[in-house]
């Protein structure tokens, strides 16, 4: 019997997208140039795919993921995620969609706020999209501490009482929480012991095959 293949569906269309900061000068403090951060960059990703950006630093790779994120506003070009245009929703509605696409950040440490306990900042994610009632936060975060290699216990402890791949596994699970479809690893290893880069990439490896998800991995090594 014939194998038919099932062509998957475009997750991310990025078209023509162009980040431009100003160069401010003179004393009324006119714009007098550009700051080319991004280019004229056009990709896709597909559903369960893994698609990286690679390159030097300053090139543009971590500006393109806040762009699609809209954490800054495009200079221009477009941005469809599920086939809809991310820069025509408004604030309401891009906060919806942000469910859906989720960050995993460089530094595990500055990324996880100090004063709270490893419960209190991923319920705190699970507050904010209402993803389920009060009464089973608890059940669900220490599910999500399983799901990256985290005892329950955890949940009880501060961010400075855990290594720097032990903090990133909390960043992994705090994006995992809201259910993405797409998270944005942005240099998401580069901080950690090469020992440990291996062991986070494997981790995000099983995650994905694990819950269908899909990821754009920015990195400056190739």
């Amino acid at each position: 019997m014939a194998l038919q293949l099932v062509d998957k569906k475009i997750l991310l269309n990025v078209d023509h997208l162009k980040q431009y900061f100003p160069i401010k000068g003179g004393i009324l403090g006119r714009t007098v140039n550009h700051v080319k951060a991004v280019d004229d960059i056009s990709f896709n990703i597909y559903e369960g795919e893994t698609l990286s950006i690679v390159g030097e630093s300053g090139c543009g790779k971590s500006t393109t993921g806040r762009a699609i994120l809209r954490l800054d506003e495009p200079t221009s070009g477009s941005i469809h995620f599920k086939e809809k245009d991310l820069l025509s929703l408004g604030k309401k509605e891009m906060r919806k969609i942000r469910k859906d696409l989720q960050v995993i950040f460089q530094d595990p440490f500055a990324s996880l706020n100090p004063r709270q306990t490893i419960g209190q900042i991923l319920g705190e994610a699970l507050a904010i999209q209402n993803v389920v009632p009060k009464e089973e936060r608890k059940a669900r975060i220490e599910e999500l501490l399983g799901h990256v290699g985290l005892r329950p216990e955890a949940m009880e402890r501060y961010p400075h009482e855990f290594s720097g791949g032990q903090r990133q596994r909390v960043g992994i699970a705090r994006a995992l929480a809201v259910d993405p479809k797409l998270i944005i690893c942005d240099e998401a290893v580069s901080a950690l012991d090469v020992s440990i880069q291996a062991q986070v990439l494997n981790l995000l490896k099983s995650l994905q095959k694990r819950f269908s998800l899909t990821f754009l991995f920015i990195s400056h090594d190739l």
